[in-house]
């Protein structure tokens, strides 16, 4: 029975191999790179959404049904910002015969009254803030996220009698015997709208902004109280505990501590007591002040805490001349500063109306009118109650770039400077918000070759301008993907939203290669340190580094060749933008090396991932180094480049190509080279030297007789350096004979430089190989020449020879008559007769080939 070779073909020349033209927007471009598997640290990456306090502002608009429905949907309605989270107030209210609160907004009403020491609940008493909260509901579609959280115990619970503060700011004010009343009478009204309005309560939070100084006596605002941070911060969480499990809401996430300041919020959380921490889930900050947001990221994530930016506001300005986009462009560059550097899962605005107009003024106090649009601000609307309408900004507009098309359930991308990006895998969306905050256009190339696949075009929307004349979520026309990326102009003060869909990512193969510390080498580092040599970069500490100097590289060997996944790069702390024009190389005998990725943007601080690498079928030796020489790009100022790295993992999986088959000159066949020139030959192809190459004209071929049979593994082949394109449309086969020739692989994309290795399965007994291109003009888009061109630089064949079967004399991988006749017509001394495999015919094992040899093939066959 005949056997026919079998192959399972897996071409190895996928996407992820694909070298596509850049496209540039011009030489004056930057390039911003973004990668799907760079994602947030916090919450695995998935955003849970964009929302508002509602105090005080609903306290004061609460009154007007229309104004209410308006501001629910502008701020949580589909036509308008689509947020999903408010934060909503649970007032201590303050001791009725105070006058000292003057803002119309900020007299948030108690559930309580209290007389002579006796207490009544009145839940009527903030009818204002509910209705706002109801309507934002019905806005929302029921999805809205809910936090209840308290400025202030009630007044008769403080050490001052005051809801606004102590006497000293920067002292307790919750009476030390009232911890668990605070908790009770908190939770009791938690209960109540979860139970009698239906409100689904997500998370809650006894404090807000506790350890400052702010909050005092006799101040115009109910805004604060201060609880020491440690014992005091910590005893509430635990009384509110009690409480929240005795009415019924132990399941409610409770959060901690809200305080104004990030550094603030490290520090408040690392003294809170083992019990307190095991009671929260997150941690809520503030970023009025503070700039150690890596820090509270590690924070949260260190003690497996979720993390909320859960508020922040100012009226303060960006960009130049910039008008009414000015607030808008302080605003979104804040946005992207939190998101970028904390990674938190949530972004929460103070207040979303900050400024009322009204003539009449409210409760006997005056309102403050409309701010001056050209400068700082706080909120997002004014609302105007002499006309029952919503006056709409720029820093409105400029919120909803973000919080309209980056959505609840996306995945947050790292990205570097003023921008914010996000994936939503389900439905294949890629969103980017861009902002520039410059007076000049900035013309940006987006880099996402580490997506597996692009939608052919990017949907754009823009705010700029003033609110009257300007762009306010203005969809512009659509542009044009190329292969891995996409070009684009930002305008000068503007923020702009890309979205492309049909964009995929296949899921990260995260198998880490184990690296031995004896088999790092690298460049000197800054003055000899050992403290910052080479080997830091594989220490696993992100704290430590390599400090090398320009040309610096570190080099790892692997100990075996691997097929490399990812690579996954942490620069060094606050030297980010030294990473821009290194490159990564791999070597599979750490002589010949090939380019894999150099990096063309600042790197994001943290971990970076890249996956879209060239040459990375058969790596030994992995190599990141820097140019030398006085930088080049527009990220580093130094006056020379310096290889700066923290931290390198390496992930893949290891190779089993087969035993690479020796192949020599006398054994390689080929058509003629280019002007018959011996330079170009064939048998280039074998030299082991990837600068020379064999060049063919059309219809050209280079064909491997191997001597004997072998079952195949794989095939490598390197393109002419620069010409891989003509490698289009050529095919690789294979024979057992010479004459009857199976394909392997035709060649569809254009592969990289260096070695493509095309796995084969287990092609059996094959003893040729031959690559070939047609014939003619080429036939495809790659290939603009006039014919098509046999250009190869190397090429190598992996596999093991067969088991020997008995009586398989001319080994064709079969016993059948035609051996036997060939032993033979040998014992007759037939001219010519030849047997490939005379042991296969020793059937008696005497070493001898005689007429008892060829009974037993007799009896055999």
């Amino acid at each position: 029975m005949k056997r026919t070779a079998t192959f399972l073909l897996s071409c190895a020349i996928g996407l992820g191999t694909l070298n596509f033209p850049v496209m540039k927007a011009d030489s004056a471009s930057e390039t911003i790179t973004v990668s799907p598997y760079s994602i947030y640290e916090i919450n695995d990456g998935k955003f849970e959404g964009w929302g508002t306090s509602l105090c005080w502002w609903a306290n004061r608009i609460g009154y007007s049904d229309s104004l209410s429905e308006q501001s629910a949907e502008a701020f949580f309605g589909e036509s308008g910002l689509r947020m999903n989270i408010a934060r909503f107030n649970i007032g201590g209210g303050d001791d009725p015969s105070h006058t000292h609160i003057t803002r119309t907004d900020s007299d948030m009403p108690g559930y309580t009254v209290y007389k002579n020491g006796s207490v009544a609940y009145d839940f009527n008493a903030d009818s204002a803030q509910r209705n706002v909260l109801m309507k934002s509901i019905d806005a929302c579609k029921d999805n809205l996220i809910v936090e209840m959280f308290s400025n202030s115990p009630p007044y008769y619970m403080t050490n001052s009698g005051c809801s606004s503060g102590n006497t000293d700011g920067g002292k307790n004010n919750l009476k030390d015997d009232r911890y668990d009343d605070f908790a009770e009478y908190f939770a009791t009204v938690c209960e109540y709208y979860h139970k009698n309005l239906g409100v689904d309560i997500q998370s809650v939070t006894p404090m807000n902004e506790p350890y400052t100084n702010f909050w005092y006596a006799g101040s115009p605002k109910q805004e604060g109280c201060h609880f020491d941070i440690g014992n005091s911060q910590s005893k509430i969480l635990v009384e509110l505990n009690k409480a929240m499990q005795k009415h019924g809401l132990g399941d409610v996430i409770i959060s901690s501590s809200d305080e104004t300041s990030i550094d603030t919020a490290i520090n408040a959380y690392n003294a809170l007591s083992d019990e307190a921490k095991k009671i929260i889930t997150r941690i809520d900050t503030h970023t009025y002040s503070g700039s150690q947001r890596s820090k509270l990221k590690d924070t949260a994530k260190n003690g497996g805490e979720n993390l909320w930016m859960s508020e922040v506001d100012g009226g303060a300005v960006a960009g130049k001349d910039a008008g009414q986009m000015g607030a808008a462009l302080w605003l979104s560059t804040r946005i992207a500063a939190d998101l970028n550097g904390m990674n938190p899962s949530a972004w929460v605005l103070w207040q979303a109306i900050d400024r009322h107009i009204c003539s009449a003024g409210y409760k006997g106090r005056k309102d403050t009118g409309m701010p001056d649009l050209n400068g700082g601000y706080w909120g997002l609307a004014i609302a105007d109650h002499d006309k029952n309408n919503l006056v709409l900004t720029k820093k409105y507009y400029a919120f909803g770039q973000f919080s309209r098309y980056i959505r609840p359930g996306y995945t947050m991308l790292n990205v570097s400077g003023d921008n914010v990006a996000a994936y939503d895998s389900e439905n294949n969306r890629f969103v980017i918000v861009c902002v520039n905050a410059s007076a000049n256009t900035r013309n940006v190339d987006f880099d996402l070759s580490q997506f597996t696949e692009i939608g052919n075009k990017v949907q754009v929307i823009r705010t700029s301008g003033d609110v009257q004349n300007g762009e306010n979520w203005k969809e512009l026309a659509p542009i044009d993907t190329y292969g891995n990326g996409f070009s684009a102009s930002l305008i000068p003060n503007s923020v702009t939203t890309f979205i492309i869909d049909g964009t995929k990512a296949e899921s990260l193969e995260k198998t880490e290669i184990k690296i031995d510390v004896n088999k790092v080498s690298g460049s000197e580092s800054w003055h000899n340190d050992s403290k910052s040599d080479c080997t830091k970069v594989f220490d696993g500490n992100s704290g430590t580094y390599f400090d090398g100097l320009g040309n610096g590289y570190v080099q790892v060997d692997l100990g075996e060749n691997y097929r490399i996944s990812a690579l996954e790069i942490i620069p060094r702390s606050g030297y980010e933008y030294r990473c821009v024009d290194a490159s990564i190389s791999f070597s599979s005998d750490g002589k010949n090396w090939s380019e894999a990725y150099k990096i063309n943007s600042k790197p994001v601080s943290g971990a970076n991932y890249y996956t879209a690498l060239k040459n990375n079928k058969n790596v030994r030796y992995v190599r990141y180094q820097t140019p030398d020489g006085k930088p080049t790009n527009e990220y580093n100022k130094d006056d020379v480049y310096c290889c700066n790295l923290a931290e390198m993992k390496i992930f893949g999986t290891p190779v089993d190509f087969g035993n690479k088959i020796d192949v020599s000159s006398d054994m390689i066949s080929g058509s003629q080279p280019w002007r018959n020139d011996s330079k170009f030959d064939c048998t280039k192809v074998i030299d082991g030297n990837t600068d020379t190459y064999f060049d063919g004209l059309g219809n050209g071929y280079v064909q491997i007789d191997l001597g004997k049979n072998y079952n195949i593994k794989t095939v490598g082949f390197a393109p002419r350096k620069n010409y891989s394109y003509r490698c289009v449309d050529a095919v690789i086969s294979c024979s057992a004979d010479g004459v009857n020739w199976t394909e392997i692989s035709k060649i569809k994309n254009v592969p990289s430089d260096g070695l493509n290795y095309i796995s084969v399965g287990n092609a059996e007994n094959i003893r040729y190989i031959r690559y070939q291109t047609p014939e003619g003009k080429p036939d495809n888009q790659y290939n603009n020449d006039d014919s098509y061109c046999c250009n190869l630089s190397e090429i190598e064949i992996y596999g093991d020879e067969p088991e020997k079967i008995k009586g398989d004399v001319n080994m064709d991988g079969i016993f059948d008559k035609e051996d036997v006749l060939a032993l033979q017509n040998w014992l007759l001394n037939v001219p010519n007769t030849k047997l490939a495999d005379w042991k296969a015919a020793d059937l008696c094992e005497d070493e001898i080939l005689d007429v008892f040899d060829l009974c037993e093939m007799k009896k055999l066959l």
